[in-house]
């Protein structure tokens, strides 16, 4: 059974739901701002922590009518205004922010998504016969 949260730690769950900024949740809970990144860190590594977090993000979700589908196509639609403007530098941050929406953001993530696709293109070229082989070969551009 899971212990319940204490008021700062309650204060933090709603802090960290508005902007997703640990250390300054942790700040807005009252916690000591010199430490404030450290007692993030400990906090967002608590299990019943985590969970509460969850259920207050899928609350807001619900509340709010979006999902992780609407969030990443409303800021594909950015990304393409920003081009359309001549914008590249908008477009990149839309970009860098579907990655982390996608934990495509961390090394683990990339390495996972790298080796899949190695994997798939391996199976790719392990399919092919040797005559095909020899003719991709031989089209060295």
């Amino acid at each position: 059974m899971q212990s319940p949260l204490t008021l700062r730690q309650q204060r933090f769950v709603e802090a960290y739901a508005l902007d997703r900024n640990a250390a300054r949740a942790a700040r807005r809970a009252g916690y000591s701002p010199n430490g404030a990144k450290v007692t993030a860190c400990r906090l967002l590594t608590n299990p019943n922590l985590q969970a509460a977090l969850a259920a207050k993000e899928a609350e807001l979700a619900t509340r709010l009518e979006i999902d992780r589908q609407a969030v990443i196509g409303g800021i594909l639609q950015s990304i393409s205004t920003a081009m359309g403007q001549g914008n590249p530098g908008q477009a990149i941050r839309g970009w860098v922010e579907v990655a982390r929406i996608l934990g495509l953001d961390k090394p683990e993530a990339v390495r996972r998504v790298l080796s899949a696709e190695g994997d798939r293109l391996r199976a790719k070229f392990e399919a092919l016969s040797d005559e095909e082989l020899m003719a991709i070969t031989q089209h060295r551009g």
